[in-house]
């Protein structure tokens, strides 16, 4: 239950520490997650713990090694209930203030808070019981009653509450702030830091979190300053404040480092004030330019400490500023300057200890370089990390950076399609490695594109082995990330799941893939960002596979409405297939509702599937406009039919295939068709559609096609009052000739006098017309 807290405090910080919106919701529900699952591992604990109290009922005589045993078994029975309960108020932090689901776990909270002082209001866990019992007064809004509690708290005289009221002075000081007492919490907070001034006190959660509310109460007042004098001296405390909290990580570093920011802005350092400073004092500013994130200020500083050291006699000290300095260039996003000191270091000094980071530095810059600088040299840059990456895993082969290039080597030859050398690479990586479960995902995930790629070359039992391991490898890296603690929303058992799920989907299992991912998905509170979309089209895929049309239309929804931007182009293509068979076992049940329900799902998937960006293919959208046009969806399939032709007009690769023209051609006549559907209301349109077709029979004067969708065209002109019925008639009558010579007769000869016959109907020619 500890851990699985820890895991919801760490979530919560890169929460805060992140700026992409899909990531702070991942991972403040991944928070959540590990909240709840600490809370019910703690009502379990209670459970034992009070059905082994219970078992030393009665009285116990002193010297009874049973008296410290029952002893022991109180305390922690104690400690569980309290903590169940702090779980609780923890729960309630990771939804938005107000919400409803933050206010129920509160009151949740406080009645066990209450509860727990009530019985034991003279020992420990019900003082400290009593101090969170304010604190939610205090998030609700009593701010007066949790002030009268933590005073009440603050007065106890025993020095054994020392560590208590430590807490409890910070959260004092919290709540006279929200009471905008601003003078007096910043006195508080002041007394505060000269009572617990050790080392370890002062770096505590709570002491960071008072440094923090001394800033921003002094910050709160300087609008009643007077004097310039005393806005210097006020700034001065709050630049020294929050100095010390944005070096550690915390839930306050962020607002810590804004605060630094507004008092201490960024400011060029000049070369006469760097050359006057010495190693250490160098170095120091330069950590402290890290804290505020001031990368430029922090480079030049580090260049400065460089200088200082004596490369002959101090080649540590020369090394370590070199290797900060790489570090600031790929925060500033500076990749090729932060990979030369990176791989200068990892080389020329390979015994180093800052080497084999400074080697994983250096390949992650390159990394970076090749995803950011794409109209540069990126193949250069990626044999440059191959390189990189190669000397790391030789060099380094027992250090968890030899690790991490296998991985990047592995990574690069699968997309290359090396499978075996990417199966090598994943392989190498050590059995006592931190990244040896990510490994063994990713060795799953290589013999099963391997396994594809025997089984598009006709070797069905090479491919069946392949595929047999990946199912192997996936199934135990997923065992061994539940053994290891990870909870169903944890975004790598999320992701290793899916890939075992779809190849069990693709292996003819669809039925196993649902069980593994349905027990995962309903346990998602998050439903955006990538991990939730990986799940979703690991699940569509196994409903189409198993033909489960209503689950996969709502899978569909989901997955759309997750807001990642994955190609799943193929995916729907075979959900549309899914669709077209249940369409037609609809019609044939005459079921005019389900099928009316099903036509406008299909549209809209159809829609979804046009519209997706990649993964997209010639035919994939072909077969969407072609679709829309059977639901007589005109615009949405003149959109779909003119980006086909776009694409494949500006592609020269597409062009210069064999039968380009020929493929072309019926994207054209789709496109003239929508837009004919339209034009019976917009007249403008249908002059588009015989524009069109009068360009095609110029081109393609002796194709039945251009023809077929001419006598189309004359019937919609016919229908708007802009043509003749008899013009359609003349024009279906000489084309049914045309090919009543052809041998056997085609069906289009008989579709060309069946129209001829609506044609005649249409002119009250009905016994001619039958």
């Amino acid at each position: 239950a500890r851990m699985l807290v820890e895991r919801g405090h760490l979530a919560l910080l890169l929460a805060d520490d992140s700026h992409d919106p899909a990531q702070k919701t991942l991972r403040q529900t991944e928070a959540r997650a590990s909240f709840a699952q600490a809370r019910a591992a703690f009502a379990r604990a209670v459970e034992q713990l009070e059905l082994s109290h219970k078992s030393f009922s009665g009285f116990i005589a002193k010297g009874d090694p049973r008296l410290d045993e029952r002893t022991k078994v109180y305390s922690s029975l104690l400690d569980a209930r309290l903590q169940q309960a702090v779980t609780d108020y923890e729960l309630a932090q990771t939804y938005p203030a107000g919400s409803s689901e933050r206010g129920n776990h509160l009151d949740e909270a406080l009645k066990q808070f209450g509860a727990l002082y009530k019985d034991y209001r003279t020992q420990m866990a019900g003082l400290t019981a009593q101090m969170w019992q304010a604190k939610c007064y205090e998030e609700q809004g009593k701010i007066g009653e949790a002030i009268g509690i933590y005073k009440s708290l603050l007065d106890q005289p025993d020095p054994k509450l020392r560590p208590l009221q430590r807490f409890v002075g910070y959260f004092h000081i919290v709540a006279l702030a929200k009471r905008k007492h601003y003078a007096l919490a910043a006195d508080e907070a002041a007394r505060w830091l000269e009572k617990y001034s050790r080392r370890e006190e002062l770096r505590s959660q709570e002491g960071l979190g008072v440094l923090l509310e001394l800033a921003r109460n002094i910050d709160a007042q300087m609008g009643q300053a007077t004097s310039k004098a005393d806005r210097q001296q006020a700034s001065k405390r709050i630049v020294d404040a929050v100095s010390q909290v944005v070096r550690y990580t915390s839930p306050y570093k962020n607002d810590a480092l804004a605060l630094l920011k507004k008092y201490k802005p960024t400011a060029a350092a000049r070369a006469e004030e760097l050359a006057r400073l010495s190693y250490d004092d160098a170095m120091g500013q330069a950590d402290e330019s890290i804290a505020s994130r001031d990368w430029e200020r922090a480079i030049a500083l580090y260049k400065a400490a460089e200088r200082q050291a004596d490369p002959r006699r101090e080649i540590d000290k020369t090394n370590r500023a070199r290797y900060n300095m790489s570090f600031c260039y790929y925060m500033n996003k500076q990749f090729y300057e932060a990979n030369v000191l990176a791989e200068h270091l990892a080389r020329r000094y390979p015994q180093g200890g800052l080497s084999p980071k400074a080697a994983e530095i250096g390949m992650q810059a390159l990394a970076e370089a090749y995803n950011t600088y794409t109209e540069v040299d990126r193949a250069g840059d990626l044999e440059r990390l191959i390189d990189l990456a190669k000397y790391a895993a030789a060099t380094w082969p027992d250090r968890e950076q030899g690790d991490d290039a296998h991985i990047n080597l592995g990574m690069i030859y699968q997309g290359r399609g090396q499978y075996d050398r990417a199966i090598a690479e994943f392989a190498a990586v050590r059995d006592r490695s931190p990244k040896k479960i990510e490994a063994q995902t990713r060795l799953g995930a290589a013999h099963w594109a391997k396994s594809r790629m025997l089984d598009r070359r006709g070797d069905k039992e090479k491919a069946a082995a392949e595929s047999t391991a990946a199912i192997d490898l996936l199934e135990k890296s997923l065992k061994a990330r539940r053994a290891a603690g990870a909870g169903p929303t944890d975004a790598g058992l999320i992701g290793n799941a899916a890939d075992l799920a779809v190849v069990l989907t693709e292996t003819g299992k669809p039925a196993d893939a649902l069980k593994l991912l349905d027990p995962i998905s309903k346990v998602q509170t998050t439903r955006t960002g990538a991990s939730y979309a990986r799940l979703m089209e690991a699940t569509l895929l196994a409903q189409i596979n198993s033909g489960q049309v209503e689950p996969a239309i709502v899978s569909m929804k989901a997955l759309e409405q997750s807001g990642a931007t994955t190609g799943r182009a193929q995916l729907y293509f075979k959900l549309g297939k899914l669709l077209e068979r249940e369409l037609d076992r609809l019609r044939d049940k005459r079921d005019s509702t389900g099928l009316k329900k099903t036509q406008q799902a299909y549209r809209s998937f159809l829609t979804a599937l046009s519209e997706s960006q990649s993964g997209q293919t010639y035919e994939s959208l072909q077969w969407a406009g072609e679709s829309l046009l059977a639901l007589d969806a005109g615009p949405e399939a003149e959109k779909v039919l003119r980006r086909v032709l776009g694409d494949a007009i500006g592609n020269p690769a597409f062009l210069n295939q064999s039968g380009a023209k020929e493929r072309i051609l019926p994207t054209k006549l789709k496109l003239a068709h929508a837009l004919r559907i339209q034009g019976i209301s917009h007249r403008k349109k249908l002059d588009e559609a015989a524009s069109m077709v009068e360009e095609l029979l110029s081109q393609y004067p002796r194709y039945i096609e251009p023809l077929f969708e001419k006598g189309m065209l004359l019937e919609s002109q016919a229908q708007t009052g802009q043509g003749e019925w008899s013009a359609a008639l003349g024009h279906w009558q000489d084309l049914a000739q045309r090919m009543s010579r052809m041998r056997p007769r085609p069906l289009s000869y008989f579709d060309a006098w069946y129209h001829a016959a609506y044609a005649l109907h249409h002119q009250n020619e009905n016994t001619k017309a039958r």
